[in-house]
């Protein structure tokens, strides 16, 4: 599709990215002199009419909303069977890529991204449509600071069905919800629940639900409960905590009534801050009445004394159990809750085994079970981190969780062999790796294309390693020899051990026939091979009967001068 034209002004660029139903592609409006996104439907699904029709509603629905982290929609046509829409071009990296460099957001940070997404959200849903694929990769940053929500792909208007796509769970399945999981309906809080997953990634670097295939994952979103993001961030407000989960409730009535309110609560949150408990919205109440409980006469109350006295047994008895359990309370909290406190040592950087060493030592409990996590850093077997932090006081004892490194998380090289430099990159991108580019004449594999790579395809690499990759410039360039004055099948044959196009011109020249007298390139020229090189070749010097006939007419004037001489005596 490169280089392609579509309605007679958006010539295709590159291909820029790639989803479940369409190929994103850099183009060119000639018309207006700017660069435009243009989204292409998938061959194999043009001839689905129920597919052509999500993507002609993706256009109508999206192309009404105006707001300024929404991306525009252009243009939308048809040519040839070639199904397309025009959008605004985001020159910028996505919310995953951002994620990826910083490991994890600040609070701060994450709220001022989280309050820009939930505003677009509000805007669409107030105008009926719901984005069903709300990911980090579709939140992406400009240049100039702005966020915008990208790619309404799997967008449908809410007057619509919003069920799944017959068997097939459209969406992505680490941001998806639990009715989506089902192949329920997906309604507009269903995109909340993925906005709160994507604010549960930015503020611990993780997922809530990983698993080994998207099934697995889409189970745990349906039946497994959310571990609580203050597990992975430890400094992560409460009020903000609670936000997230409230987000993330697998039942979409006890999530945010909508977009605006969950808006509410996060502007809330970044004007208080901590200073505040909870955001008022998010306040669960119990309504039950109170009792009024009217005075007794004063008659009733001297009848009352009476029978207290008359059952004076009970009174002793009760009075023997509120003894009973003040001297059990006095009991328990000499011998459980008033235990000396000690403080949790430093352990990061230690081996395991010393760090139950250390723990023993100060009166501490490891936990049994080990949490075992990768660390660019840290070696393997060695201590991360411990919860609770250390130099936390806390009772003798306390069992402490411990967080041991399973080494730097390493990856499988790809195999970039004769693969072109689009190419690479694309997968680079996609893995989340970064290279170093190596450029060098090579003789064997044609210009543009990688030939070797460090480390090797299937290799074992870390994510901050980079891979060496070498692109091909060509064959290495020489210097063209110097052929004039050889003879002619000498010239061509020297240029066809070397690989070259000679092209031959003939002309009259002193030199003798055959003889080359001029080429191009000129001789210590740099040259490769196929490259063409003309050749002057020398016919001979002109013939000598040309050279004579000029003598000859003029001897011939002057004989027959005196013939006219003498007709004139005469």
């Amino acid at each position: 599709m490169v280089g392609t034209i579509l309605a007679d002004r958006y010539r295709l660029i590159e291909k820029i990215g790639e989803g479940g139903m369409a190929r994103v592609y850099r183009a060119w409006d000639s018309l207006l002199n700017r660069a435009v996104a243009v989204k292409v439907l998938k061959e194999q699904m043009t001839g689905d009419s129920a597919f052509v029709k999500r993507f002609r509603r993706e256009a109508q629905a999206a192309a009404g909303l105006s707001h300024p982290n929404i991306v525009n929609i252009y243009d939308v046509g048809e040519e040839q069977g070639v199904h397309f829409i025009v959008m605004e071009y985001l020159d910028g990296k996505n919310l995953k890529e951002h994620i990826r460099e910083k490991g994890k957001l600040h609070a701060t940070e994450a709220v001022s991204i989280a309050i820009r997404i939930a505003d677009a959200l509000a805007e669409a849903h107030a105008a009926g449509v719901i984005h069903r694929d709300i990911k980090p990769q579709n939140i992406i940053f400009l240049n100039n600071g702005q966020v915008k929500v990208a790619d309404f792909g799997i967008a449908i208007a809410a007057d619509g069905t919003t069920l799944t796509c017959s068997d097939k769970i459209i969406g992505s399945v680490h941001y998806f919800s639990p009715e989506q999981a089902r192949g329920s309906l997906a309604g507009k809080r269903s995109d909340l629940y993925s906005l709160g997953v994507i604010l549960y990634e930015m503020v611990t670097g993780r997922v809530p639900f990983r698993g080994e295939s998207p099934v697995s994952v889409a189970m745990k979103h349906i039946q497994e409960p959310v571990v609580a993001p203050s597990r992975f961030a430890d400094a992560l407000p409460a009020p903000l905590e609670r936000i997230i989960l409230k987000a993330m409730q697998k039942d979409p009535t006890r999530r945010y009534l909508s977009a605006a309110e969950l808006l509410e609560d996060l502007r809330y949150y970044q004007r208080e801050g901590e200073s505040r408990a909870r955001p008022p919205s998010t306040f669960e109440t119990d309504d039950e009445e109170t009792r009024v409980m009217k005075p007794l006469p004063v008659g009733q109350k001297e009848r009352g004394w009476a029978r207290l006295k008359k059952n004076w047994p009970l009174l002793a008895v009760i009075l023997f159990l509120i003894a009973a359990l003040v001297t059990g309370f006095i009991y328990f909290y000499s011998h459980f809750l008033n235990v000396p406190e000690v403080e949790v040592p430093e352990l990061r950087g230690h081996s395991y085994e010393d760090a139950l060493a250390i723990l023993e030592e100060s009166g501490l409990t490891p936990n049994p079970e080990v949490f075992y996590i990768h660390d660019d850093f840290i070696p393997k077997g060695h201590v991360i981190k411990t919860d609770p932090l250390p130099g936390r006081m806390v009772r003798q004892n306390r069992e402490i969780d411990l967080y041991v490194s399973k080494g730097a998380e390493e990856v499988v090289a790809p195999d970039f062999n004769l693969r072109t430099e689009e190419e690479a990159r694309i997968i680079l991108r996609d893995e989340g790796l970064e290279a170093v580019w190596e450029r060098e004449y090579n003789n064997e594999v044609a210009e543009g294309k990688i030939y070797k790579q460090v480390p090797s395809a299937g290799s074992p690499l870390s994510r901050d390693e980079k891979i060496i990759l070498y692109v091909s410039k060509g064959e290495k360039p020489f210097r063209l020899a110097s052929l004039i004055g050889r003879k002619e099948l000498e010239a061509v044959n020297y240029l066809n051990q070397e690989g070259l196009s000679a092209q031959l011109h003939y002309e009259v020249a002193e030199q003798p026939a055959g003889t080359v007298v001029e080429q191009y390139p000129e001789p210590g020229s740099s040259v490769q091979r196929g490259d063409p090189v003309d050749l002057v070749i020398s016919e001979g010097p002109p013939p000598e009967e040309e050279a004579a006939e000029e003598p000859k007419e003029k001897k011939g004037k002057k004989e027959t001068e005196p013939e006219e001489e003498d007709e004139n005596d005469d």
